[in-house]
C-alpha cells in the first residue's frame, strides 16, 4: 500500500517532466511569437491547435508510454524526461534563432526543469528505504565510494558506471548478480585503500572504510559504501522477497557469444585497455522508435490523406521492427554476459578467505533501523 501512494504521488512529477515542460515551453515560445507580431494569443485555442497537429509533440506519448513500461527502473527517468524536452528546446532554439530572449531562457531550462522533476520522482518511489521498498521491485541507486554504482533492482544487482574494463576482450562494462544465485553477503571494513577486479576486469578502488561484501553466481563483489549496514539490509530482505530461478540456455547456444570471451580473462594484458566498451546499443532502440512513430503518424495519414501513406506505413513499420528485434536480441546477449562472467561451471570464491589485505568483518546490527 505504501508502494502505490509512492508511486501516486511520483506519478504528477512524470507527467509534468514528459508533457507539461516541453508544452509550456511551447506555449511561451508561441506567445513571444504573437507578442512580437502584436497578434491576440488564446491559451486555449493554442494549446488546442498545438495538440491536434503532428507538430512534434510525438515524443510525449513515447515518453509516457517509455515511464510506463519502466515503472521499476527508477534511474532512467530522467533520461527518458530528456527525450520530449530536449526535442522542443532544440526546435525552440531553432524557431527564436537565438533573438527571443524569453523564449531562448525557456529551451534552455526545459531539458533541466524536466530532468529534475524525473529525479524528484524517482526519489520518492526509492527514498527513504524502508520495509516497503525493500520488499518493493522499484529500482534503488547506490553511489559507491571512488567510482561505480550499485543499482538494486527487481531480480538482480547491477554494478555499472565502473572504470573500463583493463582487458580489451572485455566485452561489457557492467556486471551483474542475480538474488537466487547469491550464496553470501556480509558487511567488512577496509582498513587500508585496495584495488578490486570484478569478473569482467574493471578496477574500483576500495577506500578505507565500511565495505558490502557479495559472494554467488561465480562472482565476489567489494562494494566501499558508507550505509553498508542499511544496503546488506535492502540487498537480503529483498532478495529473500524477490528471489527467482532463471533458467540459462545451453552452452552451446549463440546468446553466450558476449559472455565467453569474458570467462578467459586472467592476470594483467600485455597493453591494458583505454577504450570504453559501449553496451546497450542505444542508436537502435532510438532508431526504432523514431520509425515507429513515423510509420504511426503515416497511419493516420492514411485515414486523413492518401492511401498513398501506406509505403511509409509499410517501410517505416519494416525498419522499426528490424532494429527492435537486433535490439533485443543484443540486449538478452549482454544481459546473460553482465550476469555470467564467470562461467557457470565455476564455483564459488570461499567467504572465509580475506579478499584484500587489511580485511575485518564486522556484525550488523538491524535493530535500530525502521522496518516502515
Amino acid at each position: 500500500m505504501l508502494t502505490f501512494l509512492r508511486y501516486l504521488v511520483a506519478a504528477p512529477l512524470l507527467v509534468a517532466s514528459a508533457a507539461g515542460v516541453p508544452i509550456a515551453c511551447q506555449l511561451l515560445s508561441a506567445y513571444t511569437l504573437r507578442r512580437w507580431r502584436d497578434t491576440p494569443f488564446d491559451v486555449g485555442a493554442e494549446l488546442t491547435e498545438r495538440l491536434t497537429e503532428y507538430d512534434g509533440f510525438w515524443p510525449i506519448p513515447l515518453a509516457l508510454v517509455l515511464f510506463v513500461v519502466l515503472w521499476r527502473t527508477t534511474t532512467v527517468w530522467p533520461r527518458i524526461a530528456l527525450l520530449p524536452s530536449g526535442c522542443i528546446a532544440v526546435g525552440g532554439l531553432i524557431t527564436a534563432g537565438f533573438t527571443e530572449l524569453l523564449s531562448t531562457v525557456a529551451a534552455l531550462a526545459a531539458p533541466l526543469v524536466a530532468w529534475t522533476l524525473a529525479w524528484l520522482a524517482a526519489r520518492v518511489v526509492s527514498r527513504p528505504v524502508t520495509g516497503d521498498v525493500r520488499r518493493s521491485p522499484a529500482e534503488v541507486g547506490v553511489r559507491l565510494r571512488g567510482g561505480g554504482r550499485l543499482r538494486v533492482q527487481s531480480r538482480r544487482l547491477l554494478l555499472d558506471k565502473l572504470p573500463a574494463p583493463v582487458h580489451a576482450a572485455a566485452t561489457v562494462n557492467r556486471v551483474a548478480l542475480r538474488f537466487d544465485r547469491i550464496t553470501h553477503v556480509e558487511v567488512g571494513n577496509a582498513l587500508t585503500p585496495a584495488l578490486w577486479r570484478f569478473a569482467n576486469s574493471s578496477e574500483l578502488t576500495v577506500t578505507p572504510g565500511p565495505v558490502l561484501r557479495i559472494i554467488g553466481g561465480g562472482q565476489e563483489w567489494l562494494l566501499p559504501c558508507d550505509n553498508a549496514e542499511e544496503l546488506h539490509r535492502l540487498v537480503t530482505e529483498r532478495a529473500a522477497v524477490r528471489a527467482q530461478a532463471d533458467p540459462r540456455p545451453p552452452l552451446e547456444s549463440s546468446r553466450w557469444d558476449l559472455a565467453k570471451p569474458l570467462w578467459s580473462l586472467n592476470g594483467d594484458p600485455a597493453q591494458r585497455n583505454t577504450q570504453k566498451v559501449q553496451n546497450g546499443q542505444h542508436w537502435l532502440l532510438v532508431m526504432s522508435a523514431l520509425t515507429t512513430a513515423m510509420a504511426l503518424f503515416s497511419v493516420y495519414r492514411v485515414f486523413t490523406t492518401s492511401w498513398g501513406y501506406l509505403i511509409g506505413v509499410a517501410l517505416f513499420g519494416g525498419i522499426g521492427y528490424g532494429t527492435a528485434r537486433a535490439w533485443w536480441s543484443f540486449v538478452t546477449s549482454q544481459r546473460l554476459a553482465e550476469e555470467n562472467p564467470r562461467s557457470p561451471l565455476a564455483d564459488d570464491p570461499d567467504p572465509r578467505h580475506l579478499p584484500v589485505t587489511g580485511w575485518s568483518s564486522s556484525p550488523v546490527a538491524l535493530g535500530h533501523m525502521s522496518d516502515l
